[in-house]
């Protein structure tokens, strides 16, 4: 009477549990200002507000491209101007060949020249003061007279009497006996040459600056240099006036005297030893100034403007020429764009990454699994997915490569392989929409990065071979490149563009030209695709272990036998490993019978007990004497049989088997109640005058249930397989009929509550357990004169 009378509420109770039940929007909100939401807001935020620095949001994009046939003449809309680089560059070399180019003077040997010229006189001297009679020109020292050219060959310099040279000496002594006078004459002669040096050729050429002119320093007064012709300097153009300066200095100095015998002696003696190279080219110091006058000398630029000035003609590929007009127009456009306008832009861009968001959201939260939003961490993963992506396709349209496919194809298969087609469908979808707004790329580049995308996701299926990928990427790139011909056409890249390049017929070469052009197009996007799936052949192992996933061949190679830890589980458990690969041979086929992956499924049931190794005798399979369990309590028994969970989740983490492999071990057995000593424990109890009333919760696995239809599956395999080995005469009916019962158990044990199978699955995993034990315990003949086992 009690019960009941607590169980009625009164009408107070009643109205104020009505009222307090929120509405839904409150319940949202309270869901959504919660910490790890908010966090996960930031992180969306943080990714969108990276996409629009990098992506520049705020301007309009640049969405011309190399070899794109605008359908009309493209007009400037505001003034510029764009460095007209022919121009410049002949204006560069032009103002090259006016530099005038640094040499060192280092008049030294010129004195030297002048000294010995002086002493070469004085030891003439003493002949030339005798009267002719006296002289003999065998007794004069010869060196001197070699010297000064007297004894010249005639096709070296200029042919000289002795006596007249003699003579000439003597005339010229009579007035300068210490030759002062003439070392003065010598000294006028010789100070152009001294001040601005000589030289045999230039050591710079055209292309470095002017041949006529240099500019010629001494010592380190470069501030002081001065300009000097190079005909001035140049010792085979000085040879040439030299003589006559000669003599006319001396007959200056020296009118009396024969100055054209004394200036024949001195040309002689200069011929005879050579006029030294005195200047040295500055290659350091001109580069230097070579370099900061073209850095200082203006582009020389063409003007466009706004309205009148033609960008690039229609129905015409642009070329590098028109497209660097375009990017200037573009810039320019962009750089008196108001401040109000960029700010609408960039609103616009973040309502664009919000739609995506909400889109893909909302289908992940209502349509595939909410965990993916929930779960910090696999959130994390998708958000940095998206980024990368974007990021990589913004750095790929680069007009050099227009490589954005290859991010789009790795982007489409990693998302296969993490989240499955129907999701990869519409991330990819909501992306290539988002990257062609973003990047002004058109229509035709949605639907070619569309089908990339699409034709990736469609043929990947499952990867069990290495192969594999290298097939789908042939066959992607196949739609695509067929794809982005068929677009090309249909957008009017081709034929239609013909008439407007202003002829009136369409001839062939134009249509064979275009054609080729969108053909090569095509060509290096299907390259683009076998790439990405080459590329993608490569990060397969970072992609699964970044996002938890395995495909079919890293699960063939975790399911070799020679895996260490299936070597050891058949070392210490023998028993146990028989059990494993008979389960396995029954789970797969169950698993595919309801669309499961049975690849999956038969490498988690390897790996579900291993945790028996660390006390193989206390399992039955292991066992081939007594049964240890005789000395030990239930409670005690059920421990040791439940911690193989535990150790076996331990063991396979610390050699690092992916988390699906884990979840298999976890919960194979979910909360099921270990029955027998379950039994003997309340058997036990109600024997014992004072024992307690038993309770389930110590005798039940930890869990957690099964999460997918996997690890259901190889539950009931794992549980039909050991049973099975109970019945002394397995049938097809009996086995069907511990299937039922066991099936049932688990069912109304609530233990696929969380894994989502329905009971038309559940039907099908029986049928396909019966066929399979029916196929193990199959029934021989017995032949005549056979013993029984």
């Amino acid at each position: 009477m009690s019960n009941s009378s607590s169980s009625v509420r009164t009408r107070s109770e009643r109205v104020a549990a009505l009222s307090s039940e929120q509405p839904r929007w409150r319940r949202w909100l309270d869901v959504v200002i919660t910490t790890p939401s908010l966090l996960r807001f930031a992180i969306a935020l943080g990714v969108a507000i990276l996409l629009a620095f990098i992506i520049q949001g705020w301007n309009p994009p640049f969405a011309y491209r190399t070899g794109y046939i605008p359908p009309r003449a493209i007009i400037a809309r505001v003034r510029f101007e764009v460095v007209d680089s022919v121009k410049t560059q002949a204006n560069i070399t032009q103002k090259t060949q006016e530099i005038l180019n640094f040499y060192e003077n280092r008049p030294q040997p010129l004195t030297q020249l002048r000294a010995a010229l002086k002493d070469a006189v004085f030891a003439l001297m003493e002949g030339a003061t005798a009267s002719d009679e006296e002289v003999d020109l065998a007794s004069l020292n010869s060196k001197a007279l070699t010297t000064l050219g007297v004894f010249t060959n005639p096709n070296v310099g200029e042919k000289i009497d002795p006596k007249e040279s003699l003579q000439a000496i003597r005339e010229m002594l009579i007035e300068d006996k210490q030759l002062d006078k003439f070392d003065q004459t010598m000294r006028a002669v010789f100070q152009p040459l001294e001040e601005n040096g000589l030289l045999d050729l230039l050591s710079h050429d055209l292309a470095q600056g002017n041949q006529e002119k240099i500019k010629v320093y001494v010592g380190d007064k470069v501030d002081e240099a001065k300009v000097v012709e190079v005909a001035s300097v140049r010792i085979p153009e000085v040879k040439k006036t030299l003589l006559s300066n000669l003599q006319n200095e001396i007959k200056r100095t020296f009118p009396a005297s024969k100055s054209d015998v004394v200036g024949k002696m001195v040309f002689n003696f200069v011929s005879e030893t050579g006029l030294p190279v005195t200047l040295r080219y500055d290659s350091n110091l001109s580069e230097a100034i070579r370099k900061k006058i073209l850095e200082e000398l203006p582009p020389i630029t063409t003007p466009y403007l706004p309205g009148e000035s033609v960008l690039a003609a229609g129905g015409k590929p642009l070329g590098l020429n028109e497209l660097q007009v375009l990017r200037a127009e573009h810039t320019a456009w962009i750089n008196q764009l108001p401040l109000s306008e960029e700010l609408i832009r960039l609103v616009a861009f973040f309502g664009m990454i919000a739609a995506m968001y909400l889109l893909v959201g909302l289908y992940i939260y209502f349509q595939y699994d909410s965990s993916l939003i929930r779960d910090t961490g696999r959130f994390v993963r998708l958000m940095m997915l998206v980024f990368v992506v974007c990021w990589g396709c913004w750095f790929a349209a680069n007009d050099v490569w227009r490589a954005e496919v290859i991010p789009i194809v790795i982007c489409a298969i990693t998302a296969t392989i993490a989240y499955g087609r129907p999701l990869a469908l519409v991330l990819l979808t909501t992306m290539i929409i988002t990257i062609t707004l973003s990047l002004g790329l058109g229509l035709d580049s949605l639907v070619v990065l569309g089908a990339a995308a699409c034709s990736a996701i469609l043929f990947l299926g499952r990867i069990r071979s290495r192969t594999r990928l290298i097939y789908v990427g042939l066959g992607s790139a196949l739609i695509t490149s067929t794809t982005l011909i068929g677009v090309g056409v249909m957008v009017g890249q081709t034929v239609d563009m013909v008439p407007t390049l202003g002829t009136n017929s369409i001839t062939g070469s134009m249509i064979l030209g275009l054609l080729t052009q969108l053909v090569s197009e095509a060509g290096r996007t299907g390259i683009y695709v076998v790439t990405a799936c080459l590329l993608m052949t490569g990060l397969l192992p970072i992609v699964e272990r970044l996002f938890g996933v395995q495909t079919d061949l890293s699960l063939l190679e975790l399911g070799d036998t020679a895996h260490p830890l299936l070597r050891q589980l058949a070392q210490r458990a023998p028993g146990t490993f028989n059990h494993s690969i008979n389960v396995a041979a029954i789970a797969e086929p169950a698993a595919e019978a309801i669309g499961g992956n049975g690849l999956l499924t038969r490498v988690g049931a390897y790996f579900h007990d291993i945790g028996k190794m660390f006390k193989p005798t206390y399992f039955v399979e292991n066992q081939s004497g007594g049964n240890r369990h005789d000395s030990l309590q239930p409670a005690m028994s059920t421990l040791v049989i439940i911690a193989h969970v535990k150790d076996g989740a331990d063991l396979a983490r610390q050699y690092r088997l992916p988390q699906s492999l884990i979840d298999f071990i976890e919960q194979h057995h979910g909360t099921t109640l270990v029955e027998y000593f379950f039994r003997q424990a309340t058997k036990k109890s109600e024997e014992d005058p004072n024992g307690e009333e038993v309770s389930e919760h110590g005798f039940r696995y930890p869990g957690p249930k099964p999460q997918s239809l996997e690890a259901a599956v190889l539950m009931l395999a794992d549980a039909v397989e050991s049973a099975s080995r109970t019945l002394v005469e397995p049938t097809s009916a009996r086995l069907q009929n511990l299937v039922n019962d066991i099936a049932t158990k688990r069912l109304l044990d609530g233990q696929f509550e969380e894994c989502g199978m329905t009971l038309s699955q559940l039907g099908l995993v029986k049928q396909s357990l019966v066929k399979s034990l029916t196929a193990i315990y199959h029934g021989r003949l017995k032949y005549p004169g056979q013993q029984t086992a």
